[in-house]
């Protein structure tokens, strides 16, 4: 997962009344997405950024980085602390998914022919 900083320009993908690709400022982080203050846009889409209210909410993984500010080691170190995080919380979820077992063709035939009724 990329580090986002507030300031970062990036650009984003068309979504909801948006029929063009935008690109913004980041304005907020949360935890899997970006709220970003639309600056760039295609001139058909005017009315789409009024009813958004010039901002977008985007998942991390649909923006894409043009221009990032200034980084300080502190920045370094929080990324690395959320790469660490997001691994170790990877490896856990793979744990515990358990897989359903699905019947096969031939077993699905049989219990059918278990559950016929002969008419009388």
């Amino acid at each position: 997962m990329t580090y986002y900083k507030i300031g970062d320009k990036v650009a984003a993908k068309k979504f909801g009344p948006l029929e063009h690709d935008f690109s913004g400022e980041v304005e907020k982080v949360y935890d899997n997405s970006v709220m970003i203050a639309i600056t760039e846009y295609d001139p058909a889409d005017q009315s789409g950024i009024n009813e958004l209210n010039g901002r977008a909410v985007v998942r991390k993984s649909e923006a894409k980085i043009l221009k990032e500010v200034p980084r300080t080691k502190e920045d370094l170190e929080a990324a690395a602390k959320e790469e660490e995080e997001a691994a170790a919380k990877a490896a856990k979820s793979g744990k515990n998914t358990r897989r359903r077992r699905t019947k096969t063709t031939k077993e699905s035939a049989s219990s059918e022919k278990t559950k016929k009724v002969p008419n009388k």
